[in-house]
């Protein structure tokens, strides 16, 4: 399965559109239930549309025909996204963007940072998705024992939050370049780094989120 991209629910600004439609080129398209109305606003047909349809009530009359249409119950043990995101993986998809165009209920948007981390269930031999979660004013990434590269990323800034007890960061391209300093869980040491240069690349021993807030809308 080629890249993936997944549109949440949310209110998606008519000066944003031009990114959104830009992330859609060449990927496998789904709408998860409510996430449908991007797609119907920018004039977009999506591969696939799934959910509960809690926020959607029914499947759109006027869907295209190309659209593929997977239905779930309400009382279920995973959120569409969870469902959304296996999708893609069951599939090898090497690079899945998952849009939340804004925070919106908080617990929803914890749920969906740790659904990140699912991707490393699914590593092998010849398998290794990238997952990031993102809309037009930032994206965040889960890396464990890894490494981010960030091109076309001078002024954006960088904050990585540990999720293990420790880990071990290394940046280059940004204002406080670091070597192997030892960021404990709780601390903010790693927070607010500004990429100076046109590439900046962090590396992490240990478990942590790395969010990139943008300058601009790349």
């Amino acid at each position: 399965m080629r890249d993936a991209v997944l549109f949440l629910q949310g209110r998606f600004s008519a000066r944003h559109l031009s990114f959104y439609k830009r992330l859609c080129r060449g990927k496998f398209k789904i709408a998860v239930d409510g996430g449908y109305r991007f797609f119907a606003r920018a004039g977009i047909a999506p591969d696939l549309l799934l959910g509960d349809f809690d926020s959607l009530k029914k499947v759109p009359k006027n869907l295209p025909s190309k659209t593929e249409v997977l239905t779930y119950p309400a009382d279920k043990d995973q959120t569409d996204t969870h469902l959304a995101l296996e999708y893609c993986l069951e599939r090898n998809s090497r690079q899945i963007d998952i849009v939340q165009p804004s925070i919106g209920e908080p617990d929803h948007f914890t749920a969906n940072l740790m659904l990140l981390t699912l991707a490393e269930r699914y590593r092998r031999r010849g398998y290794a998705p990238k997952v990031r979660l993102l809309n037009a004013e930032c994206e965040i990434r889960y890396v464990r024992d890894g490494m981010v590269r960030f091109e076309r990323a001078a002024g954006d800034t960088v904050s990585v939050i540990p999720l293990s007890r420790t880990v071990e960061l290394t940046c280059a391209g940004t204002v406080f370049d670091v070597r192997r300093r030892r960021v404990s869980r709780g601390q903010t040491l790693a927070s607010r780094n500004r990429i100076d240069h046109p590439k900046a690349v962090f590396r992490l021993k240990g478990e942590g989120l790395i969010f990139r807030l943008f300058a601009k809308s790349p």
